[in-house]
């Protein structure tokens, strides 16, 4: 009798957990908020596991920053923040320093960018090489600041004179040298014509460029990470599928881990061009040697 009663105990403790608020399984879901969010979970089916949230701002006639939280098939939380910039109105430039080399912050670098119209927002830039100069080119205003490539990994991101924008490889430079307007360095590519290229399946902090195949529209932003409830970062392969499923035919990292830093104006703020993202650095912006800035024509 007593063995029969210690088991129903047992039967009832179970079902109670079970059945209790306590153990309730969350409710996960894949829809989305808005459009643009919408169209990236249709569009890579298998990653996305769970939409936390996912808002759009639009910054400025054909500029908008989609800041997206989710968790991915595998639980791990994730943190994106993309641009997406439809040329013409706005366009890409380059900031780079001052003479005196402090100002290398991409903050600091969009605030003192020598151009007539507004910054809207920017992210960390190339690579930086041995002799701290960056590893790629660097395109200005239609002058060359470097132009040459300090290593023969990646390639280069360009808007180009007819208003158009490009990420194209080292072997094409000399293509594309008389017609660039801005460019930078950028490093390992990621979509290649519509397709993923292969490389490490490491889930990382990443900085990144993307363009469409008309070269009219350009995406850029961050995935975070390091923090383990907030983001955990995302591998090549992973954020190449997001990026053409935004609609992009060509991808590149640009600098990523401890240097990913995305910032967005505020003209109400108390920070002209506060930190959006959370940097790996312990959450503070680290330097870069140059920035891809958002600037309104």
């Amino acid at each position: 009798m007593k063995k029969i009663f210690i088991i129903s105990l047992i039967t009832l403790a179970a079902v109670s957990c079970r059945t209790g608020d306590i153990f309730e399984q969350p409710d996960y879901s894949l829809e989305t908020s808005t459009k643009l969010a919408g169209q990236i979970v249709s569009g890579t089916p298998g990653y996305f596991g769970h939409i936390k949230s996912d808002k759009v701002t639009n910054m400025s006639q054909g500029v908008s920053l989609l800041e997206m939280s989710f968790l991915n098939t595998k639980g791990y939380s994730v943190q994106l923040y993309l641009y997406q910039v439809v040329l013409g109105s706005s366009t890409l430039g380059v900031a780079v320093p001052g003479t005196d080399k402090k100002e290398d912050l991409p903050s600091a670098l969009a605030a003192n960018l020598n151009v007539e119209a507004t910054v809207l927002g920017a992210v960390n830039g190339d690579a930086q090489a041995a002799d701290k100069a960056p590893a790629g080119i660097v395109y200005r205003n239609g002058s060359a600041v470097k132009s040459t490539f300090s290593d023969t990994k990646g390639g280069f991101f360009a808007t180009l004179k007819d208003g158009t924008a490009i990420i194209a490889d080292q072997s094409q430079y000399s293509t594309y040298r008389t017609s660039l307007y801005n460019a930078i360095g950028t490093r390992d590519r990621i979509l290649r014509d519509g397709f993923a290229v292969e490389g490490d399946a490491k889930e990382e902090a990443r900085t990144f460029v993307a363009v469409s195949q008309d070269g009219m529209t350009v995406w850029l932003g961050v995935v975070d990470g390091v923090y383990f409830y907030y983001s955990n970062g995302i591998t090549r392969a992973d954020l190449a599928a997001i990026l053409k499923a935004a609609g992009a035919w060509n991808a590149s990292l640009l600098n990523s881990g401890d240097v990913t830093t995305l910032i967005k104006r505020d003209d109400l703020g108390e920070k002209l061009f506060p930190v959006i993202n959370t940097p790996s650095a312990k959450g503070t912006e680290k330097s870069s040697v140059n920035a891809l800035a958002i600037i309104e024509n």
